[in-house]
């Protein structure tokens, strides 16, 4: 009995070695899709929204209320479709790029305080699978987070990397100028934490919400070759 009371903290504590300094480092092969005018997932996780962008601002049911997209991504766009990605502590954390093109824009934007992103009951729902509408949450506003504006054959799409609570801790591979290729790595987001989509809106979102994807392979968004 003694001794299963001295295994057990030792095999919690091995798991939790493993899961950060192992397992989040893990780097799968992934192979992208090449259809005319799709965009990628960018990161693995669940797909916490789906909304339809018009005039530079986005609904929050929760919020009853418009929100300037501006202030969400670090980036100024207009009409089209904004998706948010949570990625977990078991995703991967490598975020990839969405699609082929030219690096316009790379920017970081600071926090005074970070807030976390779910609470304790949001957390396990997410970890089960279930969605929580991140759009309306004071951390998806306020966070810490790390843009990039890539402009490919559909038009301009933007991806935003918003800290999971206490700070982003996110390695950018990108900078403007740089040609991006959809599938090639450009970040790691080394705790996890919400990946903003925004795409044109003469694409057709293929994601729903509490969809699970799959960075550099799932397809979240399409339309006809531009």
């Amino acid at each position: 009995m003694r001794l299963r009371r001295l295994l057990l903290p030792i095999a919690a504590g091995t798991a939790a070695w493993y899961l950060r300094s192992v397992y989040r480092f893990r780097d799968p092969v992934r192979v992208p899709p090449t259809q005319p005018g799709a965009v990628i997932s960018p990161a693995d996780g669940v797909v916490s929204f789906v909304r339809r962008t018009e005039g530079g601002k986005v609904q929050s049911d929760a919020l009853n209320a418009a929100l300037k997209v501006e202030d969400l991504l670090g980036a100024a766009v207009q009409n089209g479709w904004l998706m948010g990605i949570f990625v977990g502590p078991l995703d991967v954390h490598y975020v990839y790029q969405p699609v082929s093109g030219q690096v316009t824009d790379v920017q970081h934007i600071g926090s005074r305080s970070n807030a976390a992103l779910l609470g304790p009951v949001e957390a396990l729902s997410m970890l089960a699978g279930q969605p929580t509408d991140l759009l309306a949450g004071r951390g998806t506003l306020e966070n810490e987070r790390l843009s990039a504006e890539i402009k490919g054959e559909v038009g301009q799409v933007a991806v935003t990397l918003v800290a999971p609570g206490a700070g982003l801790q996110a390695t950018s591979y990108l900078k403007p100028g740089d040609s991006a290729s959809a599938g090639h790595k450009a970040a790691f987001l080394a705790e996890g934490g919400l990946v903003v989509v925004h795409v044109p809106a003469e694409l057709t979102p293929q994601v729903s919400v509490g969809e699970r994807v799959t960075g550099a392979q799932t397809v979240i968004a399409s339309g006809s070759h531009i």
